[in-house]
């Protein structure tokens, strides 16, 4: 699909062509095993959202395992997603909020909330687990609105 040839009868290439060889990285998310087999057949990472460490370990190496299964060379990128807000009681209760309103679908609002970092403390230690774990990247999921959470995280993590 990423090599600039046509990609089927009447269809041209994908353009604009990639920057790297072979095209982007592909990194699958989801909890289900047919996700997970998505990974090991086609993708190079996983990216696993709302977590926690210990939980995520246990997806990380059955990625791994999939992986293996196919026989795929290397290792996939493992990446670790993690909610957090930080700030005066008003953005974390805002984010809290915020949080609710998305998930209210779910009938589970209140079970999401509750991985939501809150202190710098608490997001340092998750950022040190997902390593332990063998995350390669930790993405730290802003649900505050306030733009200081930029600083603040990075005031937390440096």
């Amino acid at each position: 699909m990423w090599n600039g040839e046509p990609c089927g009868q009447d269809v041209g290439p994908i353009g604009p062509p990639p920057t790297t060889p072979g095209g982007p990285e592909i990194l699958f998310g989801g909890f289900a095993p047919a996700a997970l087999d998505r990974v090991g057949r086609f993708g190079d990472g996983f990216l696993g959202a709302a977590l926690p460490p210990a939980h995520m370990a246990g997806l990380f190496r059955d990625v791994e395992a999939v992986r293996r299964t196919y026989d795929r060379p290397g290792r996939p990128r493992l990446v670790a997603q993690a909610r957090v807000a930080l700030g005066p009681r008003s953005t974390v209760d805002r984010a809290l909020h915020n949080l609710r309103d998305y998930y209210a679908f779910t009938g589970r609002a209140d079970h999401m909330t509750k991985g939501l970092l809150t202190t710098a403390r608490e997001i340092r230690a998750a950022v040190g687990a997902f390593h332990d774990i063998g995350a390669d990247e930790v993405v730290l999921s802003c649900w505050a609105s306030d733009p200081a959470q930029v600083d603040r995280l990075a005031d937390a993590l440096f």
